[in-house]
């Protein structure tokens, strides 16, 4: 197989990607990701996911790999982003926000294909039902320290996870990267991938 690389410094993709049996290097890319107004929150993780891979491309220049991969997670309350918290008031806010009510968790996944130098660049998204989080629940989160530099400031794979009554749609497109979609996109874009059929 082919290496792909991964722009991105997520500790879960990089974990999916092991899992995977992908061969890949690591070369997280730096942009600005401030949200912009007028842009959906699809749309926005859609810029976000493909201007990683061009500026892993950018920075590779002269030196094109075949594959490159980066993706954008990230939670939407009624179409407002909610930011990963900077502080710890920053995260309590966001959890009252989600207590109780359901949010979506849109991930956008970008494909580089050297052999066609196209960027194929999907989204899945996910619905996600919070309970309700009373005020010592909600603080003994926040002491875990699980809430930082996570998307919506919580992980659903961690301790968060206890506070889901269900979802509709993909788990590990929750956890950053869903594994259906971007196996469909590295078949469909002529990744040999052990000659699996879809």
């Amino acid at each position: 197989m082919e290496p792909i690389v991964l722009a991105s410094c997520s500790r879960r993709r990089q974990d999916y990607f092991k899992m995977l049996g992908l061969p890949h290097k690591i070369l997280p890319a730096n942009i600005d990701e401030t949200v912009e107004d007028g842009l959906s929150p699809e749309d926005f993780a859609k810029k976000m996911a493909v201007a990683k891979v061009e500026k892993v491309l950018y920075d590779l220049s002269g030196k094109i790999p075949q594959w490159v991969f980066g993706a954008d997670t990230l939670i939407a309350l009624d179409d407002i982003v909610l930011n990963k918290s900077k502080s710890r008031e920053e995260a309590r806010q966001s959890l009252k926000k989600l207590s109780g009510r359901s949010h979506k968790v849109i991930t956008a996944c970008a494909l580089f294909c050297g052999k066609t130098k196209n960027i194929d660049c999907r989204i899945a998204t996910t619905i996600v039902h919070f309970a309700e989080l009373d005020s010592e629940i909600l603080e003994w989160y926040l002491n875990t320290g699980e809430w930082q530099g996570a998307a919506g400031s919580y992980q659903i794979q961690g301790l968060a996870g206890c506070f889901i009554n269900r979802i509709e749609g993909s788990f590990s497109g929750v956890v950053g990267l869903p594994l259906r979609l971007f196996y469909l996109m590295l078949l469909e874009n002529g990744y040999d991938y052990g000659n699996y059929v879809i």
